[in-house]
């Protein structure tokens, strides 16, 4: 059963924006840890990386990618707008799209996700974001495409001690430009990920 958010071609303020960046479409969720009081971790998330095929790229442009798709869950732990906005290029808007779990249609403009994210941090505190199963497809020297998973942990504000701890495993497929020495985010495509069984033959 999936619900659907608002259409970001339209306003997208905090107060029409009901449904959170990380809210269980089919609500598969983790209950309360017992007594346990989120707390923010350290900044930096430790990703756990499988070998890029044919890379064209350098090592430190394999790090920098890295750590471009690190600090997207970076920017939700400390909850700076300004950090997730830095993420994209903005080199050429319109090449900039964003598809979220929750909503069937990209954004495509800054002045949107700048919106859309602020109406995040309003709403949710993201204790954790690890990232794992991170692969790069580079696509000559300055451009790759990057596949990963995030493990989202987190809490509807307001946080107290009685605020129940949610884990929801996702998808991300994006397009990554170097742009002056910085991989920045093009395409960003995500997707709550389900636990499935192929059927015997």
């Amino acid at each position: 059963m999936t619900q659907r958010g608002p259409d970001p071609g339209k306003s997208m303020n905090a107060k029409k924006l009901s449904i959170p960046l990380l809210t269980l479409l089919c609500w598969v969720a983790m209950p309360p840890l017992a007594g346990a009081t989120p707390a923010k971790p350290t900044l930096r998330q430790k990703t756990q990386t499988s070998p890029s095929t044919q890379s064209l790229l350098t090592t430190t442009d394999e790090q920098a990618i890295r750590q471009a798709v690190e600090d997207y869950a970076n920017g939700f732990i400390v909850e700076d707008l300004q950090m997730l906005l830095d993420l994209w290029d903005t080199t050429d808007p319109d090449d900039l799209s964003y598809i979220a779990t929750e909503i069937d249609v990209p954004m495509d403009d800054l002045t949107t996700l700048s919106t859309y994210y602020q109406s995040m941090l309003s709403s949710i505190s993201i204790i954790s974001g690890n990232v794992t199963n991170l692969r790069i497809f580079p696509k000559g020297t300055d451009a790759a495409y990057v596949y990963c998973n995030y493990t989202w942990v987190y809490s509807y504000k307001p946080v107290n001690s009685t605020s129940p701890v949610l884990t929801q495993p996702t998808r991300a497929t994006f397009l990554l430009k170097k742009r002056n020495g910085q991989w920045l985010y093009q395409h960003f495509h995500e997707s709550i990920r389900f636990h499935y069984v192929p059927p015997s033959p």
